[in-house]
């Protein structure tokens, strides 16, 4: 048996693969991967790897700490203390507590639990076409894989950006209208949740004022605000360290995961130290204690992520090389017919093509030409970008080459 077919008696049928013949990948280095003939592909999509594939600062960083001690937290360590004190001064110290999981389902999953127990409600709000995780309770909060039938109610959506994009005001109205529903029905509205760069809503910058607006009005209305930042995190937006601060805002609970280890499991949540307790309070004493969050190793795979991304300025190449992008990009809007849209920012960008079908074949045709991209959106039409920070301008220019090849070739 060939690895596909062994992996499917080992792991069952239901699993889902990025292409039609499924890639074999064997290596990792920087923006490439490699197949076990030994082809390289741009990769173009894959974030986990953060600061690059096999990077070779945080490969010793995990070996170093492995080989002296790997144990869980209800010891003292210096890495985890150290860990949540360089991520709190990124929130300018605005977010002043940390707990730290394995996932960012986890971190997701405990921000809910957090605003449930603060606010002593249930309601949690989300965008049309969300994507959160994949615990129980954050599949709730997943439109984008949980269709509606199977939804609770103390989950309600609104529209995602790029529905109301010439009457911004009808996102307020859509949210106030969800907040009278569970107000009326007395389950009251406990969150509202969003990631800062709207992936799988199709991948929209933030609206000026379009958070501030919301988390105004579910403050007003006795509610907390998370920011979901594992994909949009870590500088990939070219401007800050986190999404959220495009628009000025503060929330109340930041979660974080995917790039943090650049492949290593481990992901935070960054709160106020009120929001800590109720939760303690709720629970009668310390409600939450994760074998493997924030483990010596963990964290030092994490502080060898911050360590790289100011060393080696990749927030500021991040805007750079994205900026160019983009223009490159929006050349080739100019010269096709095909392509509707280039949104995003940073190293976070977004193809929208005229129809699913084309953003599938494209995305099949640039794995041949050896460039790996993904496809997002409520109709899965946008090309998503989201490479390596370590990603520069010729591998732009490598990407536009053969996207406009590919093109060509479907028109």
């Amino acid at each position: 048996m060939n690895i596909l077919e062994r992996r499917k008696k080992a792991l069952g049928n239901g699993r889902t693969y990025f292409y039609q013949k499924p890639l074999h990948i064997v290596k990792g280095e920087d923006v490439w991967l490699f197949d076990g003939e030994g082809k390289r592909y741009l990769d173009v999509y894959n974030n986990v790897a953060h600061v690059g594939h096999s990077n070779p600062k945080v490969t010793e960083a995990i070996t170093k700490q492995n080989n002296t001690l790997n144990t869980n937290t209800r010891y003292l360590h210096e890495n985890i203390v150290k860990l949540a004190e360089r991520l709190t001064l990124t929130t300018e110290n605005k977010l002043d507590t940390a707990y730290f999981c394995c996932s960012g389902s986890e971190s997701n999953d405990l921000a809910v639990q957090l605003a449930k127990a603060h606010t002593k409600k249930q309601g949690c709000i989300v965008l049309s076409n969300a994507y959160h995780g994949n615990t129980t309770e954050v599949f709730q909060l997943s439109p984008e894989d949980c269709p509606e039938d199977l939804r609770k109610d103390w989950v309600k959506t609104i529209p995602g950006p790029g529905s109301y994009t010439k009457d911004e005001q009808a996102y307020i109205e859509a949210l106030k209208k969800e907040i009278e529903n569970f107000e009326s029905s007395g389950i009251g509205v406990a969150c509202f949740i969003a990631d800062s760069i709207f992936s799988s809503d199709g991948i929209y910058e933030i609206p000026k004022g379009f958070l501030k607006n919301i988390y105004q009005e579910i403050r007003n209305n006795g509610g907390i605000v998370i920011a979901d930042e594992v994909q949009s995190g870590f500088g990939r937006l070219g401007d800050h360290m986190w999404g959220y601060q495009d628009d000025c805002v503060a929330p109340d609970i930041l979660t974080m995961g995917k790039p943090m280890g650049n492949g290593h499991p481990v992901s935070a949540l960054l709160t106020h130290r009120k929001i800590v307790d109720s939760l303690d309070e709720a629970y009668d004493g310390s409600a939450y204690f994760n074998t493997f969050g924030g483990n010596p190793v963990s964290a030092a795979a994490a502080l060898s992520v911050l360590d790289i991304l100011e060393e080696d300025n990749l927030i500021d190449q991040a805007r750079r090389v994205g900026h160019h992008l983009k223009s490159q990009l929006e050349q080739t809007l100019e010269k096709t017919e095909s392509i509707k849209e280039i949104r995003g920012k940073g190293l976070f960008l977004g193809i929208e093509l005229n129809d699913p079908i084309l953003a599938a074949n494209i995305m099949e045709d640039m794995m041949q030409e050896g460039v790996l991209v993904g496809k997002t959106g409520p109709t899965n039409s946008v090309i998503k970008l989201r490479p390596p920070m370590t990603f520069n301008t010729e591998h732009a220019e490598l990407l536009v080459d053969k996207l406009n090849r590919c093109l060509e070739k479907a028109n």
